[in-house]
């Protein structure tokens, strides 16, 4: 673990508390507005939203504002509480979304039902994200981890041992594959940095991850996203959307190309593909980055609950020792 915890510890630094706050607020605000922009195209080809007038991509629909909030948000909230109730336990984060499943489930993607379903039955811990990738002839590697993950990030800046421990943790909940542990870790890693506001590389993020033993595929994918425009990440490939590495690159190109906020962020959605998640995980980074006080406030006063969000993103400073 060594290489990826070299290229962690600057991102550890001392903030001036005040920007830290409004960075931390940005990151799941950031999160939940990426979701709601994304949700009314997903799985929709560049091509098909280009042909829609610009200005629709811009606003949240009213009716997210009374909607429970999408799956990308509602288990990243979820996985909040359970690191702020101490190191991350797999049982209890999976209890929470047991509960969720049962209140809301709103958007819950293939793999997550199927492990839920056999979590319910009573297979305990990960075993039942292990037994369901298995099962798949260990292929399923979908995104359902690394959309959620900015929380472990945020509460772990300053452990970088821990936030590779628990990134690896919260996926193998629900996803076990290498694919997407290593890209939930790779993307807290990034969100890490971006909070602190730290010069890096993905090339340097890249050689940590081979360091560690990652799988191949997902060191080339953070280099690829270095060195490609974003209609080169292929975000809305049919054969792939909901597939983890896309969702991380998102992320990462939006990190290493952001222009402001609002701008880059709608660049992703109009990439297409899987764009509340990718929307999501940019929408995270991008807030780490620049702050909820960037964030357009209609934006976030078309969430349903933004004053959560804003809480929680405190408590998870207050709890990282901002």
């Amino acid at each position: 673990m060594e290489p990826l915890l070299r290229f962690l510890m600057p991102a550890s630094r001392d903030l001036d508390p005040e920007v830290e706050r409004d960075r931390y607020r940005g990151a799941l605000l950031g999160l939940a507005i990426g979701n709601a922009l994304g949700v009314p195209v997903e799985g929709f080809s560049a091509l098909d939203i280009s042909s829609i007038p610009p200005d629709r991509l811009r606003v949240i629909r009213p009716e997210e504002a009374d909607a429970p909030w999408d799956d990308d948000v509602a288990q990243a909230i979820e996985l909040a509480e359970c690191l702020l109730e101490g190191p991350l336990d797999a049982d209890a984060y999976m209890a929470r979304l047991l509960r969720w499943a049962a209140e809301s489930g709103r958007g819950m993607g293939r793999q997550t039902y199927y492990v839920l379903v056999k979590a319910r039955a009573g297979t305990q811990g990960t075993d039942a994200a292990r037994e369901v990738w298995e099962e798949s002839g260990r292929y399923a590697a979908g995104n359902g981890a690394v959309m959620r993950c900015a929380p472990v990030a945020l509460r772990w800046r300053r452990d970088p041992v821990r936030l590779v421990e628990d990134a690896g943790h919260s996926a193998r909940v629900t996803h076990y594959d290498p694919r997407c542990v290593w890209t939930t870790a790779a993307t807290c890693a990034a969100i890490a940095h971006a909070l602190a506001g730290t010069h890096w590389t993905l090339h340097e993020l890249a050689d940590g991850l081979d360091g560690v033993g990652a799988p191949e595929e997902v060191g080339e994918a953070v280099r690829h996203s270095a060195t490609s425009d974003l209609g080169g990440l292929d975000l809305d490939e049919s054969s792939s959307i909901g597939y983890t590495v896309r969702a991380m690159t998102a992320g990462l190109w939006a990190l290493l190309n952001a222009r402001d906020f609002e701008t880059t962020l709608l660049e992703v959605i109009r990439a297409g593909g899987d764009t509340d998640t990718n929307g999501a995980v940019a929408g995270a980074v991008l807030g780490a980055k620049f702050g909820a006080s960037a964030i357009p406030q209609r934006w976030i006063e078309g969430l349903p609950d933004p004053h959560r969000m804003t809480a929680l993103a405190d408590r998870l400073c207050e709890a990282a020792h901002c």
